[in-house]
């Protein structure tokens, strides 16, 4: 018999037996308060507002709100439910009215909501493979000695467990969790660590059976390859281990949604006056509540913007101040010691509801997110300027998101950062969660806006320098606050490679080059950039602080992250965080600016 031949029958015959795979996996048990009961949505209440004006019928309702007709007819039901619509037999057709209840709800900017408020311990059960979050009864989970002693009497291969510490992140816990018609208020942080089990899958002619419908294929990959290797027999006190060379890989920074918005030039900030202009416009607009990330804090800054802020604080607004790194530099002092200084004074000076948070984030982002908006709506403010140690004369750019669902990601991802380093829940975590569910519930699910924006993460900003090099038919523009070796392989590679197509323009600008860089290799690498066609050039006056990534007439990546000096690894997605943003004329509209503020 060909040797070929005994070994696929070897391999036919190891695939169909059957085996056991212990997958590594952490229980976490938890206190959750929830409020029970599906809130209206926005489509609910606009049929409710036409109904107040005249009788309509299903079909017009549907056709009227651009919506499908099954969505009418269950927005209906609830509204009669609730005693606010009547169903009224004519002679042309049934048709639906508001009743005077009814008509005193629509009203009110939000229809009255009367959930109740609940709260359970839940169990939840952590892959450690690939990081996904489910419910205990998704997962069966046992404790060690139970699979050792499985293992004495059955075929049982594990899968290593791995190293690293696991955070368990705000929004798939959230949605794990809970059904659709129970709201997240918060979690009850118990200080007790997850506890290590392992949850057991059956392989059976190679297909895993028994994994949750969701199971990432990353997971199902991996209990795959692990069958394979898996012992013929018991091993008795001898437990076998199949590891992965790199579980990281299958922890890969989460996809974000590409959201429809409505996003314009006003939405851009740009220049040290406008940034400076808008941070006093959210501190003396706010209604209830600002969060501000910045990556440095100046107690000078903070301490001349305290009048400001006290007003806002007299008209009951609760301010949260997080913040990302230390800056070495002599001249200025280091975040860590200028916010003990400045929580002194808080204190000192008896102000409530001003939280300067006393640990850092180890993030390079700047966030405000803010209700200033028309209704007191959520706004978010993402980009490259330090709120709270700038002087407001470098040249930066930010960009201000309006739209429920864009927003709601800029708020997970805050709420993320707020975590710390430990991973600990706080109040302003609970909060921040809670806030992102509420804006997803309001949003509207048929709004269709003229552009389209994204969060972007760590080392996702890799990706969108590749979309762009790809995409680019006229011209590419970076803007970055310093030069490094870091950038020539992130950003100058795919430039020279746009560049080598004649019609497309390629210009990057520079405010510093990094210390370790050196003026020798920054005229190397410009020299080397030039002979493709790449301008690269220092931009002195204004002094160059923002980040901002741009390409053609529309497309535009604004961020905190410098273009021409970083590399984000994956393992710290929020190390930075930006927005690509894709609107009529948005990209011209930047340049522009910038070229402008470049020749006054």
């Amino acid at each position: 018999m060909p040797s070929w031949f005994r070994l696929s029958a070897l391999w036919e015959n190891r695939a169909m037996r059957l085996v056991r795979v212990a997958v590594p996996v952490l229980q976490g048990r938890r206190r959750f308060h929830f409020d029970k009961g599906r809130r209206w949505s926005l489509v609910e209440h606009v049929i409710l507002d036409a109904l107040c004006r005249s009788g309509e019928t299903a079909q017009n309702l549907a056709e009227g709100a651009g919506i499908p007709r099954r969505v009418a007819i269950e927005s209906l039901i609830r509204l009669m439910r609730a005693g606010w619509v009547e169903m009224v037999a004519e002679t042309t057709g049934v048709t639906f009215h508001a009743t005077p209840n009814g008509r005193l709800a629509a009203e009110r900017d939000e229809l009255p909501a009367v959930p109740r408020r609940l709260s359970r311990v839940m169990n939840f059960v952590v892959d450690q493979i690939t990081g996904t979050i489910y419910r205990s009864r998704e997962l069966t989970y046992y404790h060690d000695h139970v699979v050792k002693e499985r293992a004495d009497r059955e075929p049982i291969i594990y899968l290593k467990r791995p190293n690293e510490v696991f955070e368990t992140e705000v929004r798939p816990l959230v949605e794990a969790l809970f059904l659709d018609d129970e709201k997240f208020v918060s979690m009850e942080w118990g200080g007790d660590r997850l506890a290590d089990r392992w949850a057991l899958v059956t392989v059976r002619d190679n297909e895993p059976e028994g994994l949750p419908a969701r199971a990432p294929r990353a997971l199902i990959d991996a209990v795959r390859e692990a069958a394979l290797k898996a012992p013929e027999t018991p091993r008795e006190g001898r437990p076998i281990e199949h590891s992965r060379e790199d579980y990281r890989k299958f922890r890969t920074v989460p996809e974000m949604t590409i959201h429809s918005v409505d996003v314009t030039g006003r939405d851009l900030i740009l220049g040290g006056q406008e940034h400076e202009d808008t941070l006093r416009r959210v501190l003396v607009g706010a209604r209830h509540r600002v969060v501000i990330h910045s990556t440095f804090i100046s107690e000078q800054r903070f301490v001349g913007l305290l009048p400001t802020i006290e007003m806002a604080l007299g008209r009951g607004v609760a301010i949260d101040v997080l913040w990302g790194q230390n800056d070495a530099r002599d001249d200025v002092r280091a975040s860590r010691e200028a916010v003990r200084k400045i929580r002194e004074v808080i204190s000192s000076r008896g102000l409530v509801n001003l939280n300067v948070h006393p640990f850092s984030t180890s993030s390079h982002c700047k966030i405000i997110i803010a209700d200033v908006a028309d209704g007191g709506a959520i706004g978010a403010w993402v980009g490259s300027c330090n709120w709270l140690s700038s002087s407001f004369q470098s040249f930066e750019g930010s960009i201000r998101l309006r739209d429920e669902t864009i927003v709601a990601e800029v708020v997970e991802q805050v709420a993320e950062l707020s975590k710390g380093t430990n991973g600990h829940w706080i109040s302003l975590t609970n909060e921040l969660a809670a806030l992102a569910v509420g804006l997803r519930a309001r949003a509207s699910p048929t709004k269709r806006g003229r552009g389209e924006a994204q969060v972007v993460l760590g080392s996702q900003h890799a990706q969108l320098v590749r979309q762009a090099r790809d995409e680019c038919q006229r011209r590419m523009f970076v803007a970055s606050h310093r030069f490094g070796v870091a950038g020539w392989a992130a950003v100058l590679e795919p430039a020279l490679a746009a560049g080598a197509r004649k019609e497309v323009d390629v210009s990057a600008y520079y405010g510093t080059a990094s210390s370790s860089f050196g003026g020798a290799n920054v005229a190397a690498a410009t020299r080397r950039a030039s002979q493709s066609g790449v301008r690269v050039r220092p931009v002195i006056v204004p002094r160059m602080h923002a980040k901002v990534l741009a390409w053609d007439e529309d497309a535009v990546v604004i961020t905190s992250q410098n273009w021409l000096s970083a590399d984000p690894s994956e393992n710290r997605p929020r190390q930075e965080i930006g927005i690509f943003v894709r609107a009529p004329g948005l990209a011209n509209n930047l340049i522009g600016r910038f070229e402008a503020a470049r020749l006054e």
